[in-house]
């Protein structure tokens, strides 16, 4: 009978938060908190926590069983109107058929100093707002009342879980804004077994890790039947105790003078490594009881998706109802790739993609009746086409960049599916969600870590990051006039992930005539006779730009001198890598070149004055190069040439200082002038 109060630990494992109030009361604030106008440490700052409190403990309920209870206390300054919108709030929580997280004791103070007198506003139920997000998740969302520059936050709430979830809550140390002090506790009963995941590139000022005894009254009740041979006797109900001796597990850490975390250019998610801690659970076992195994494997995910219902038995079930029209459809074609353009074009042209990432499926069915769906409804009715047709596919599943690495074996990582298709013995990838992919190439928000593909006897990988390159050419010939004024024609060919981004770029404007007369309303000093642009709608890796032009913002005439920038079309005027230290990787997603051409025609009667030193750099390993010379052709002619490589998809913190140093000359550089003399 005892053993029944395990139970509901092993048909669900609750997750919920209460607060402990620990080192900094609820409620009970400094004046010189109030009075706070800059953070000495970061002096930038448009808000600071002054303090946050995280607790997680797994405890018994004698209603519910064992649960995980998630802890929560913050205290934020105001310090700058850009830093108002840290009193904005959103607190996502989970669905799972009829179970739902729900926010429990949220208490919220705005503190301000009026008169030299605290004065404080308490958020108003009326202002918390809960929406379903879709069928698996909804958010909370209120914003704190009163709020202005100098105002103190304070906040706290409880989180009661009902969902199936297996995995802790993540603990952020670190946030876009400085943290004073920032402290977790967890607290895990013997029997419950976690694996644990520190990230981040910062030092704790505490961590301890520790066990100590625990005893838990358990209360339960048995039922005696009625004995007839005894007048006067019936059922009755009796009530027991006893008490469970244990042995927590106890993790302790504390963060103090957390700097911002600074996000730049080429980053995939803040989240895979601004610092942070998180558990997994692996293993439940009880004395007496059997180990319930809840860590996965690369294979029971490989298996189980192939099994899933809203998976493995769509995008490899029978699919026989389009197979007339898939036959239909490629009536007269002989040649495989051919074939697969035209089913892959007519899912594109004929079914819309919701915008939502899943790996999960509606079915076939719904999706055609519907003609839309997310990621896994289009893709997987591709498939189906595809194999109607006769070819081999399997899905891959992956983690775009916004949503981070994966760093255990969870099939809940992965929000991306695409499929690979066997094309004449080779595998050829397609996203038909996509409109700006072409045949053989994945969204650049696929280009993360490492693909699954799924269908196998064992899980394949596919390094996602060697998937595709980017090219961009500019050439222009460039006639210079007495007055120094310029014209000409400028070609620009973008292939592979450079033409992807242009066609995404494109894609914002309702046709290419409104993308051309925006370029032209964008670029004034640019007078523009021709715009043509060719490939944008079309299945193809090459995309061309063409323009006869005059420009008016490239050369300068002072008396008998003229001053030319060198570069027409691809100057890079910012360095996009801007911090004194980055501890975290560059990551472009692919390698990539830019190279630009300009043939400068001069004016009769003028000769070149001065002219930019030729300038080469390689980084080591020859991770990046860059080549930037001017050459005479002849007397009447300057030929500029700029070439940027680079070599590898993502840098590491140790290669940043040079790549920045790189851009630092890139821009010194394209930004001297060509002098012209009047003779």
């Amino acid at each position: 009978m005892k053993s029944l109060l395990l139970l509901p630990l092993f048909l669900l494992i609750i997750l919920s938060a209460n607060c402990n109030e620990k080192k900094v009361k609820f409620g009970k604030i400094d004046k010189e908190d109030l009075e706070m106008t800059v953070y000495e440490k970061d002096t930038t700052a448009v808000a600071v926590v002054l303090y946050e409190y995280g607790d997680s403990e797994i405890e018994y309920n004698q209603a519910v069983g064992w649960r995980l209870v998630f802890s929560v206390h913050r205290r934020i300054k105001i310090l700058k109107k850009e830093g108002v919108e840290y009193a904005d709030f959103q607190i996502g929580l989970s669905k799972d058929g009829m179970y739902e997280e729900e926010v429990n004791g949220l208490k919220a103070i705005t503190f301000n100093l009026e008169g030299g007198k605290i004065e404080k506003t308490e958020l108003s139920n009326k202002d918390v707002h809960l929406d379903d997000v879709n069928k698996y998740y909804k958010q909370e969302t209120f914003s704190m009342p009163n709020v202005k520059v100098g105002s103190v936050i304070d906040l706290k709430y409880s989180i009661d879980c009902k969902a199936f979830v297996r995995n802790m809550r993540p603990w952020m140390f670190q946030h876009s804004i400085p943290t004073v002090y920032s402290e977790y506790l967890v607290k895990v009963p013997e029997y419950f077994r976690y694996r644990k995941f520190t990230l981040g590139f910062e030092n704790y000022a505490a961590f301890e890790e520790d066990s100590y005894p625990v005893s838990q009254v358990i209360t339960y009740k048995t039922r005696s039947a009625a004995d007839f041979q005894t007048p006067g006797h019936i059922n009755s109900t009796q009530y027991d105790q006893s008490t469970l001796a244990f042995s927590n597990n106890r993790y302790h850490w504390i963060a103090e003078d957390m700097p911002a975390f600074e996000k730049e250019a080429y980053i995939s998610t803040v989240d895979n490594y601004i610092q942070q801690v998180q558990f997994e659970l692996q293993s439940v076992q009880f004395p007496g009881e059997k180990l319930h195994t809840y860590s996965e494997s690369w294979e029971s995910i490989n298996k189980n998706l192939k099994e899933d219902e809203d998976f493995g038995k769509i995008v490899f079930g029978n699919a026989n109802f389009l197979g007339d029209e898939t036959n239909k459809l490629l009536s007269g074609i002989a040649d495989d790739m051919e074939k697969v353009a035209i089913l892959y074009n007519h899912v594109r042209s004929n079914y819309k993609f919701t915008g939502r990432n899943s790996i999960y499926s509606k079915g076939l069915r719904k999706t055609v009746s519907d003609k839309n769906g997310n990621v896994a409804d289009i893709n997987f009715l591709l498939s189906a086409y595809l194999r109607n047709a006769g070819f081999s596919v399997k899905p891959m599943v992956l983690s775009t960049r916004s949503n981070g690495m994966f760093l255990y074996p969870t099939v809940t990582s992965f929000n991306y599916v695409v499929l690979v298709a066997e094309i004449d013995g080779k595998p050829l990838l397609l996203d038909a969600a996509d409109k700006d992919c072409t045949l053989n190439e994945l969204p650049y928000q696929c280009l993360n870590g490492n693909g699954l593909i799924v269908g196998g006897a064992e899980p394949e990988w596919v390094n996602l990051y060697k998937l595709g390159n980017a090219n961009s050419q500019f050439v222009s010939t460039i006639q210079v006039a007495e007055d120094g004024k310029l014209s000409g024609s400028v070609s620009i060919a973008r292939m592979g992930y450079a033409a992807q981004a242009f066609r995404t770029e494109v894609g914002e404007f309702t046709n290419v005539e409104k993308y051309i007369e925006d370029f032209a309303d964008s670029n004034l000093d640019w007078d523009i006779e021709e715009h043509e642009v060719d490939g944008v709608n079309e299945l193809r890796n090459r995309i061309t730009e063409k323009l006869e032009v005059s420009l008016t913002n490239k050369s300068i005439s002072a008396g008998d001198m003229i001053y030319i920038t060198p570069l027409i079309a691809n100057a890079t005027d910012e360095n996009p890598f801007k911090l004194a230290e980055r501890k975290y990787p560059v990551d472009f997603g692919f390698n990539f070149k830019e190279s630009e051409m300009v043939v400068f025609n001069l004016p009769e009667g003028y000769v070149v004055e001065e002219m930019p030193e030729t300038f080469k750099a390689i980084l080591p390993g020859s991770k990046a190069s860059y080549l930037f010379s001017v050459q005479k052709i002849n007397d009447k002619q300057l030929q500029v040439i700029s070439n940027l490589a680079v070599n590898q998809p993502v840098f590491q913190a140790e290669d940043y200082a040079a790549l920045k140093e790189l851009f630092n000359h890139i821009i010194e550089k394209q930004s001297q002038q060509i002098v012209l003399k009047k003779i």
